[in-house]
């Protein structure tokens, strides 16, 4: 059989793209003023996590959000902590604005990331917490790297760490880790969300850490090990796509799925009402789908589902000032889009039955 130089070309470029790879350095990881949303999905949505390979192609195309989330990195220097942490390529990432209760409640506690040059790592510096209103520096002695780079398939590698909170009267508790991380690059090829199809790296990082915490009235010590399935890009700065929970023996239990996203404008994201003229919550919803909408006006709603068949609807009716609701306790587990209408004019939101 005679080819064409077209076709022996085009042959050619195809199989060059189909085991073409990516590798990632500190560029393509999160730094000063990145500000990367998220989305949570639903657990059962993910199907098969572990599977991998060379040049594999990954499909998640299905995942079903239920609430999203933003991680904003700061230049150290920009945080309320920036004069313990003034380290060329460092920055901050607020967790949480309050943890804990009552005596032990801190706040505006912050992880710190440094993009290290030699060897090239990211890694986790510290954190910076705020307890009755006295700033609180904690650091990492043995520095956790994240991520050893450049990374690439294949590759493993293997780091230890260590971690204190202060052991002086800053804080009535000391919070000590110590441990080890395995991170395996596993496969290379092309991972889909419904964010959209990216070339990746798949990696699966492993966390080895025995926690104690101190008290004046006793001391708790437990093994925390923590595993994530990570897809990585060259352009998104966070995973991808990731699945992350605890691992016991050699149980996994997965807790947690997440994806790099866009900002969704269909109801995810309302366990309870917001001030806004129209809500619906909670969500994911079990029984009754509440509804905040506009006093006095005339609604009707039909449900649809994925496959946008329609699988519940109301004639027009007047709200009052009793709470409305739409019961979908009948319904199957799955999501499903809510049309609200006034006077003719569709509001969708998404919603997930549970």
């Amino acid at each position: 059989m005679k080819f064409s130089r077209s076709y022996l070309a085009a042959l050619l470029f195809v199989s060059a793209a189909a085991f073409s790879q990516i590798t990632i350095t500190n560029s393509n990881l999160p730094g000063n003023g990145d500000t990367l949303r998220y989305s949570n999905a639903q657990l059962s949505s993910i199907g098969n996590y572990t599977q991998t390979g060379t040049n594999f192609v990954w499909n998640y195309s299905t995942l079903v959000p239920i609430s999203q989330g933003v991680r904003a990195f700061k230049n150290a220097i920009s945080t309320p902590y920036a004069f313990f942490f003034l380290a060329f390529n460092e920055y901050g990432e607020k967790i949480a604005d309050t943890l804990g209760a009552g005596p032990l409640t801190i706040t505006q506690y912050y992880n710190y990331y440094k993009k290290q040059p030699s060897p090239q790592a990211f890694i986790v510096d510290g954190s910076g917490m705020t307890f009755s209103s006295i700033p609180v520096p904690s650091y990492f002695s043995d520095k956790d790297e994240l991520y050893m780079l450049p990374m690439t398939y294949p590759k493993y590698d293997s780091t230890t760490f260590k971690f204190s909170t202060p052991t002086s009267t800053l804080l009535p508790f000391t919070y000590t880790k110590a441990g080890y991380r395995v991170t395996k690059v596993d496969g290379y090829g092309t991972v889909t969300t419904p964010f959209g199809t990216s070339t990746c790296l798949r990696l699966i990082t492993t966390q080895y850490s025995q926690d104690s915490i101190k008290t004046s009235i006793f001391p708790i010590g437990f093994k925390n090990y923590q595993r994530s399935y990570q897809w990585m890009t060259s352009t998104t700065k966070i995973p991808f796509l990731e699945v992350t929970g605890s691992l016991v023996g050699t149980n996994f239990t997965p807790t947690t799925v997440r994806y790099r996203d866009n900002y969704l404008s269909t109801g995810i994201n309302t366990n309870v009402p917001a001030e806004t003229d129209m809500v619906i919550y909670p969500n994911p919803v079990n029984e009754k789908l509440n509804l905040r909408l506009k006093s006095g006006a005339v609604y009707s709603y039909e449900i649809y589902n994925m496959e946008g068949k329609l699988v519940g609807s109301s004639v027009k009716q007047e709200l009052n000032s009793t709470q409305p609701f739409i019961t979908v306790d009948k319904l199957p587990q799955g999501l499903y889009n809510v049309s609200l209408k006034e006077n003719g004019t569709p509001i969708i939101f998404k919603f997930i039955k549970q």
